[in-house]
């Protein structure tokens, strides 16, 4: 890099939950940065294992310790303490690219863009992950065959994309300090970077990009600071209270059709949460862990959805035994080392 560019601060903010086992990984991806202007904050979100004691031995890293209030009010936190112009804020259990912040603010820089995010591997088992963007297929219309490159989004299909889907976790992203008008929503319990971005998306002209690279490793435990609940429980979170709280800060400002997607996918989402809650009662009968809910949702949406769902399990029935078509396989990739035993790995700067 130029020496003669100036670097504009970037604030690092690690929110964590009893991830002593990992964040040292997180807070090494960090330091190794060849990003040379970097604020690292770790918010401890009430700790009660060496959290404390692990962080504390980097002297570079920002300790702040606050009572279990959850992932929005750490990352809050952490951004009052922010100097940046601007935040990226990384899971305890994820590792970056050294690269992952030169590439991002250089986008960010020559673009003006309000944010960024990038692709990551996704841990699959011990060796191997997948590429993430490649099996999600929901970025592809936008790439225009494009692998590496970085592609932009205006505002318009950043509300069509965000309104459907949200594809960049709080890891993948780095944001334009000024355009954060109210932070995380510290009353939304996993949706937080939904919610945050679409409060940029929806109120105003917001650019953005994102790239095919991978820049990031996102761990298979997902131990963060969700730990010790599980599917069904994230699932209503997310689906039930989550998505509440978001149609309430945004439907004013969401079309007919944007609040129609929203609710399909809610939909959807409930009727599959359905489908394996009951499963896990035929499975394990006896337990009353969770009874069975119905989705709060109408006839007329509940069959909309049925008949997708029916029409998708047609088309795979065809493809299988009618067309004989290969199911799809995933790729899995070897894991690449970007820290070993605390030093930066070389390989890692190809």
């Amino acid at each position: 890099m130029n020496d003669s560019i100036t670097f504009p601060l970037v604030s690092v903010i690690i929110p964590t939950y009893n991830r002593a086992a990992s964040i040292s990984d997180a807070i090494e991806s960090v330091l190794y940065q060849t990003y040379p202007n970097v604020q690292l904050i770790v918010v401890d979100d009430g700790s009660t294992d060496l959290t404390e004691e692990l962080v504390r031995k980097y002297k570079e890293a920002e300790y702040i310790l606050q009572t279990h209030g959850g992932q929005g009010k750490a990352r809050n936190n952490g951004l009052a303490y922010a100097q940046g112009s601007y935040i990226a804020s990384l899971d305890s259990d994820d590792i970056w690219h050294p690269c992952f912040l030169e590439k991002c603010i250089a986008q960010l820089e020559k673009q003006q863009l309000d944010f960024v995010f990038a692709n990551w591997l996704h841990v699959k088992d011990e060796r191997r992950g997948y590429d993430f963007f490649l099996h999600a297929r929901f970025l592809h219309p936008y790439a225009h065959g494009k692998n590496d490159a970085w592609i932009n989004l205006d505002n318009e299909q950043l509300r069509s994309l965000y309104t459907d889907v949200c594809p960049s976790p709080s890891s993948s992203l780095v944001l334009r300090r000024s355009s954060m008008k109210n932070g995380w929503n510290d009353q939304v319990n996993i949706a937080d970077d939904w919610c945050l971005l679409l409060d940029i998306i929806l109120s105003k002209a917001c650019k953005a990009s994102f790239t095919f690279e991978r820049l990031w490793i996102k761990q298979r435990d997902g131990k963060n600071i969700c730990d010790g609940r599980d599917y069904f429980e994230l699932m209503e979170l997310l689906y039930g209270k989550d998505l509440e709280t978001v149609l309430a800060l945004f439907s004013h400002k969401l079309t007919e059709e944007e609040l129609g997607t929203i609710r399909y996918n809610r939909a959807k989402a409930f009727i599959c949460y359905a489908i394996r809650q009951f499963k896990r009662r035929i499975v394990a009968s006896k337990s009353i862990r969770m009874p069975f809910k119905r989705p709060p949702i109408s006839s007329s949406v509940f069959l909309l959805v049925i008949i997708e769902l029916t029409k998708m399990r047609i088309r795979k029935v065809w493809s299988k035994y009618v067309r004989k078509k290969a199911p799809y396989t995933m790729d899995l990739i070897p894991i690449p080392d970007f820290t070993i035993n605390g030093k930066l790995n070389a390989s890692s700067r190809t």
